[in-house]
């Protein structure tokens, strides 16, 4: 699969629509400047992410949320430059016992919405799609819905530009996205969320929708912005005019009288 190109063309949220609709697996790679993430998926869904230049690492991560000490860290990466072992700080911690593989499971999955919530802000760099590849061996991988994660990273914008861009236009009349190959979806809707879907019904514009729902234009927006981008709320297709069947035809005849004089 030659997926790449460039994040101001394609809506990353699109793309990862894209790879958990196709069921894909392998590493998406997008990289803006000095600033390279990598996104791991096992047959659409998100199982692990990492940026070589996130500030917060592993053992701070454990230690700020008080599931390990600094002197423990220590020795675990004592122990690893000793043995000049391959295992992860995470596996070496919890063969120490220092923590237990449900506190280790917990941070990874914090790491990687946290990189994943990040990186869908980004409106500059690359992407390219390595199908069937990961370049890291990750003892720790989770299952996280690719349609949850992109409703969080919504959740947390709170500048109207930002939500501006990516909400369609307010002339957009929206329906519910019909599931493609019965592919069921593991997706945790808020009050909110559930609010501002019963008003989409494929008559509604954008502008109705603001301006039918109880909470609030910003707030409304942001709601609606992130059904859109996790692929549950979608643009109807205008109808088609009915064809008139008998103005057809005779403009059939009458190109047929032409031919038949001009020949």
């Amino acid at each position: 699969m030659d997926l790449q190109g460039s994040v101001e063309r394609f809506e990353l949220s699109d793309i990862f629509q894209l790879l958990s609709v196709s069921k894909k697996t392998g590493t998406l790679g997008v990289q803006r400047g000095e600033d390279v993430v990598m996104v791991y998926f096992s047959r659409g869904d998100i199982i692990y992410a990492y940026n070589p230049n996130r500030k917060l690492k592993l053992g701070d991560l454990l230690i700020r949320k008080k599931k390990l000490t600094i002197s423990q860290l220590e020795r675990a990466m004592r122990i690893q430059r000793e043995l000049r072992t391959r295992k992860r700080l995470g596996e070496l911690l919890v063969l120490e016992s220092f923590i237990t593989r449900k506190d280790l499971e917990e941070v990874v999955r914090q790491q990687v919405e946290d990189v994943i919530y990040d990186l869908l802000r980004w409106e500059s760099g690359n992407f390219k799609f390595y199908e069937n590849k990961f370049p890291t061996q990750e003892d720790v991988t989770i299952n996280i819905s690719t349609e949850n994660l992109i409703l969080e990273s919504v959740r947390r914008l709170d500048e109207l530009e930002q939500i501006q861009k990516k909400l369609p236009a307010f002339d957009t009349v929206l329906g519910l996205a019909i599931t493609e190959n019965r592919r069921t979806r593991d997706v945790a809707l808020q009050a909110e969320e559930w609010n501002v879907l019963t008003l989409v019904d494929g008559r509604r514009d954008v502008r109705k929708i603001i301006e039918e729902s109880r909470l609030g234009k910003l707030e409304t927006m942001k709601r609606l912005t992130g059904l859109v981008l996790a692929g549950l709320v979608e643009p109807v297709k205008p109808a088609q005019p009915d064809i008139d069947t008998g103005n057809l035809q005779q403009a059939i005849d009458k190109l047929t009288r032409l031919l038949e004089k001009y020949q």
